[in-house]
């Protein structure tokens, strides 16, 4: 174990188990707390430890997460995996050991000083983890929904699936686009800054044999290996895909029984299970609850206000879920990082274990890479027919399609899902998933597959609408990254092609891409009238830009708000793949309009507390010790690709940035506070000559508020500066901070 500046691990082993051994034992010392509250979570366990919770929350994620059985699931897919991935979690579990094993629970950091409940773990609580982490898009998002499921029950509002909070830029640059004519990787993924999402950076390395492997990267914490990152061959990154990847099922109900279903000309049960989990009180007793929860031959059952269990006779709803991690999900992470081609590469995407992420590869060859590797569930031709007109047809079906969810009728064959893909049971194999190679470059920011390249001909090929039905409405940001590649923009400088520091300069600079296109719109409305509120100064001496000196981005931030219908731009002129320099492009108010949005504007920041004309970094700040540091960054409306924001995105227990009253701008009192966006940005470059590389992790590598590595690189972050990265051996021993550290584990 080498650790240089920023609190860096460089984990050298000869072997996979002593590789996750290293790295479970560094992950531990940065983030015990977050790691051991996963583990409490996947076992169900938290209302044993924490009680049921307000309004019994403790006690849905408990009987959620054992209906969902991650930790079942792990201990019967144990056997199935390769030796390689098993001696992986068997030496991540024992790294995490041996960190509690020599540190005295009074030492730890205060979320879990002395807490009982962090304890030793095993291979299948890492598995778990890994299991859980792989539904974060699908299942574990209506985990409420789950475990409350019961004849006749009902809860809340579904919830809107593309409102999952994380999001990401990502940008391959080949060989015709960079100065050096190899590869260029931006990675920029848009993750909370606190809780069990945050990243961890790490360097893998077993130095020869055939088991060789040298990579560097990030991967979330509780999760082994490097999910984003480079070697000397090649860099990659993810992003969330727009596509879907689970179907609730409507089901037709026997007459007789709630608990039948009909399909086809088969009676199919519902069968129930019965879980019991233990209940904290406040006395200090603990108390046995039990629950029973159902499932069909499709999946879990689920209740919502719109998907009801009916009396018999009625209807009730099942969901499949095909994002779920196979056996070979533990296996990708280093075939990815081994891969010496770019073949060996897609060859290791084969194997399907990135269930809701595209993702952006270059090398040192040049070419750039985008592939929606994600799970989308395999529906026929016919049967995705019937869905699509089903959509135009039925009312509640096109109205779960605008909140992200495919609804199918389960009592008819026509929509059963294919098995095509062993190793994704009823998903899209990724044979023929979206997939553009360039020589110039490749772009993702949420959106699908259609806006990587708009000069891309695969761009134009028509997928299943389940990879992301969005082929009129590229986001914001989306066309903010998509302008940086424009012919003549300034980003890649006069010769056309971008550096490493071009690159990452251009992904952090804050540009505004809803000012490029409508600022001019705002000030000629402002020269129609006589009377012109001060906002039109303001926005006319504006840079245009997100930055943290930026005098004029709040005020139009609140203005955009203002003008805005339900979260989306009006343009007068819709986007036009054909005309991209062009569109979208105009608002379609009257200059009356404008001016009362932008009194409207200037008054909600008057009323927290804001000058009109102040700094960007005087309204927005993340929290930094006792203080708000600071940070330039926009959110969508912004149309910035560099985002900060505050999400609720965090599945712990542990403590969290406190949420203000705000309006839907996340403007309340004082400005707008940050815990979340650009989060491991990564600038890597691939030459023949080998890689150079500049990263950020913006909250730092630590969790622990103690640690000197806890938010020091925020301040890097607030001037828009990345770091040199530490990949060469005589790099890393030239470092002044280097600690050596030996550590020497049992075998498992």
């Amino acid at each position: 174990m080498r650790w240089t500046s920023h609190g860096v691990p460089h984990v050298r082993a000869t072997d996979a188990s002593g590789l996750g051994f290293g790295q479970g034992y560094a992950m531990a010392q940065a983030h015990v707390c977050v790691m051991a509250d996963q583990y409490v979570r996947v076992r169900g366990e938290r209302a044993r430890w924490f009680g049921a919770g307000a309004g019994d929350a403790h006690v849905d994620s408990d009987f959620a997460n054992l209906h969902l059985a991650w930790r079942a699931r792990a201990e019967a897919m144990l056997p199935e995996i390769s030796a390689e991935a098993r001696a992986v979690l068997e030496g991540f579990a024992a790294g995490y050991d041996h960190y509690l094993a020599r540190t005295p629970p009074g030492r730890r950091p205060a979320p879990c000083r002395d807490a009982a409940w962090v304890q030793p773990v095993t291979a299948a609580d890492v598995l778990a983890v890994v299991l859980s982490t792989s539904a974060l898009a699908s299942s574990r998002f209506i985990e409420r929904e789950l475990a409350r499921a019961a004849p006749g029950g009902k809860t809340g509002a579904l919830p809107d699936r593309r409102g999952v909070a994380a999001g990401s830029n990502a940008w391959a640059i080949g060989a015709e686009r960079t100065t050096s004519g190899g590869g260029l990787l931006i990675a920029n993924p848009h993750f909370p800054w606190e809780g069990d999402l945050v990243f961890f950076e790490n360097h893998l390395t077993i130095p020869s044999g055939p088991a060789a492997v040298d990579v560097y990267g990030v991967t979330l914490v509780g999760l082994p290996g490097v999910a984003i990152g480079f070697t000397r061959h090649h860099a990659w990154t993810h992003t969330f895909s727009a596509s879907t990847h689970m179907a609730f099922y409507r089901v037709e109900l026997d007459a007789s029984s709630s608990l039948r279903y009909r399909h086809g000309e088969d009676l199919m049960t519902i069968v129930p299970a019965t879980y019991t989990i233990q209940v904290a009180g406040d006395n200090g007793t603990i108390e046995p609850r039990k629950r029973t929860l159902y499932r069909s031959a499709l999946g879990p059952m689920v209740v919502s206000e719109q998907t009801p269990w009916d009396s018999p006779g009625g209807h009730a709803f099942t969901v499949r879920d095909v994002g779920l991690a196979g056996p070979t999900q533990l296996d990708q992470p280093l075939a990815m990082a081994r891969a010496a081609s770019r073949a060996d590469f897609e060859r290791a995407l084969s194997l399907s274990g990135t269930p809701f992420v595209n993702t952006v590869y270059t090398d040192a060859g040049g070419d750039a890479l985008y592939v929606d590797g994600s799970r989308v569930p395999a529906l026929s031709a016919q049967g995705l027919g019937a869905w699509m007109l089903a959509r135009t047809l039925v009312p509640a079906v096109g109205e779960a399609w605008k909140k992200g969810i495919v609804v199918l009728d389960g009592s008819n064959p026509l929509f059963d899902l294919e098995s095509i893909d062993p190793r994704a049971p009823g998903a899209l194999p990724i044979a023929g998933a979206p997939r553009v190679l360039r020589r110039d470059f490749v772009i993702n920011a949420n959106d699908s597959y259609r806006f990587t390249n708009l000069d891309a001909p695969e761009a134009a090929i028509e997928h299943s609408p389940l990879y992301g039905d969005d082929a009129t409405r590229p986001s914001p940001r989306t066309l903010a990254n998509l302008a940086m590649f424009a012919k003549g923009d300034r980003a890649a400088g006069p010769d056309g092609t971008f550096t490493l520091d071009e690159a990452a300069t251009a992904m952090l600079s804050g540009r505004s891409f809803t000012a490029a296109r409508l600022r001019d719109d705002i000030l000629a409305a402002c020269l129609k009238l006589k009377r012109k509120p001060r906002g039109c100064h303001v926005v006319g001496a504006w840079d245009g830009a997100y930055a943290a000196h930026s005098r004029g981005a709040t005020l139009w931030r609140e203005l955009m708000s203002e003008l805005s219908v339900d979260g989306t731009v009006p343009w007068t002129v819709p986007f036009d793949r054909q005309a991209p320099g062009a569109t979208p492009d105009g608002l379609p108010h009257e200059p009356a309009a404008v001016m009362r949005a932008l009194e409207e504007a200037e008054q909600r920041l008057r009323d927290a507390g804001l000058a009109v004309d102040g700094p960007l970094g005087d309204a927005q700040g993340a929290p930094f010790g006792s203080m708000l540091l600071p940070v330039g960054g926009g959110d969508e409306l912004d149309g910035v690709a560099n985002v900060v924001a505050y999400r609720q995105f965090n599945f712990t227990l542990l403590p969290a940035t406190p949420p203000r009253e705000t309006s839907p701008s996340g403007l309340g009192s004082g400005g707008y506070i940050v815990n979340f966006g650009s989060s491991f940005v990564l600038a890597a470059e691939l030459t023949a000559a080998g890689p150079r590389a500049r990263a950020l992790l913006t909250y730092g590598n630590s969790s622990d508020v103690a640690s000197p590595y806890y938010r020091d690189q925020l301040r890097l972050f607030a001037r828009g500066e990345l770091r040199e990265v530490r990949f060469e051996e005589a790099d890393i021993a030239a470092d002044p901070a280097l600690v050596t550290e030996v550590l020497r584990s049992a075998p498992p």
